[in-house]
């Protein structure tokens, strides 16, 4: 358990305080990586970059299954501190024991991400959503299909908590999964916020977007178990 909770610690270390200044959103991406001649997989990391939030998310499915219930109350806990991306390790831990637990984190993650990656400048960072939604796991896809009206209420849920924008997470764990990250990261280039980071003033716009698309989705939702009932 003492593992767990220190690298739970230290995940929480590793993104630092962010504003829309261009200082504190200056970032130093470098390159880790993976795997041998012909099989290597690199990725950014730096400042709690999407590398270093693989490598945690790895250290954490690593600890013994048995404390699994304790990672997944912990990053349950964390989950306005933490990258977004933990929310899918929340579902996968959870979706044998608390499916409804397990979908609302799902659909919190997935909205959380979408908002991140909205906010980069690069448009490529917006396929972290596909990359990081994967990491629920096939089970929770299972359950998505099969449960349709346990689906609807957990995105109901999910859109009355209000916690869809409540994050403190940095969005540059997204925005560092897009090319431009990279390339600054291969040629050793620091990037101010300003060459990442939308401007504070569009975030409005992209929060309505995201709460109009949630809510479309849950109408369809619902005209679909009206269509389908007896």
């Amino acid at each position: 358990m003492r593992r767990t909770i220190l690298i739970l610690a230290c995940l929480m270390l590793a993104a630092p305080a962010w504003s829309q200044t261009a200082d504190a959103n200056l970032r130093r991406p470098g390159i880790m990586s993976i795997g041998g001649e012909g099989a290597e997989s690199q990725f950014v990391v730096g400042d709690a970059a999407w590398g270093d939030v693989l490598v945690t998310l790895s250290a954490l499915r690593n600890t013994d299954a048995a404390q699994s219930p304790a990672i997944a109350r912990q990053l349950w806990e964390r989950r306005d501190t933490n990258p977004p991306i933990f929310l899918f390790e929340v579902a996968r831990l959870t979706v044998a024991t608390d499916p409804d637990r397990a979908l609302q984190a799902y659909f919190l993650g997935r909205a959380r991400t979408i908002y991140d990656a909205s906010r980069c400048i690069d448009s490529s960072a917006l396929n972290v959503v596909g990359g990081a939604s994967e990491y629920a796991g096939p089970a929770v896809t299972e359950l998505m299909n099969s449960d349709p009206a346990r689906l609807e209420a957990a995105l109901a849920a999910t859109i009355a908590s209000g916690e869809v924008f409540t994050s403190q997470a940095s969005p540059w764990w997204a925005c560092s999964y897009g090319t431009t990250a990279y390339f600054a990261a291969v040629n050793q280039v620091e990037m101010p916020g300003s060459e990442w980071l939308k401007v504070e003033a569009v975030w409005p716009a992209l929060r309505t977007a995201i709460s109009n698309n949630l809510d479309a989705n849950l109408a369809m939702m619902r005209e679909g178990q009206a269509a389908s009932a007896p």
